[in-house]
């Protein structure tokens, strides 16, 4: 968080099945992408659901378009918003590579400002 405009509530407190220095790495990518992109706040919140570990990350910036959304996590796209910006389109493809290697999952979903985006972690 090299920008400190994170906002984190309570995380339950469980034990997940992950890769760290993995995990940090998603982490890293989707707060990157927040401030990169997004340029505001970001909200994070987490809860156990159904035998995961559910961290949402909330922007609120101006987000995608939905028919863009399925495509952030495709090997180099670049969404509209990232005309300008460096970047390979490769964070979110990684991420997504990697959480299901741990057994997890990332998505991203459309808020009424900004964009969320959730990974869920197995608990064991």
């Amino acid at each position: 968080d090299y920008s400190q405009q994170t906002e984190i509530s309570t995380i339950p407190e469980c034990i997940i099945s992950a890769d760290s220095l993995r995990l940090q790495q998603v982490i890293d990518n989707i707060i990157s992408n927040s401030y990169k992109y997004a340029g505001t706040s970001i909200y994070i919140s987490a809860e156990i659901r159904e035998g995961f570990l559910e961290v949402s990350f909330r922007d609120f910036g101006g987000g995608v378009d939905a028919e863009e959304l399925p495509l952030l996590f495709k090997k180099f796209y670049r969404a509209k918003n990232g005309a300008g910006k460096s970047g390979t389109g490769l964070g979110l493809y990684i991420s997504k590579y990697l959480m299901m290697n741990m057994g997890g999952e990332i998505l991203g979903e459309k808020a009424s400002d900004g964009l969320i985006f959730k990974i869920k972690l197995a608990i064991i």
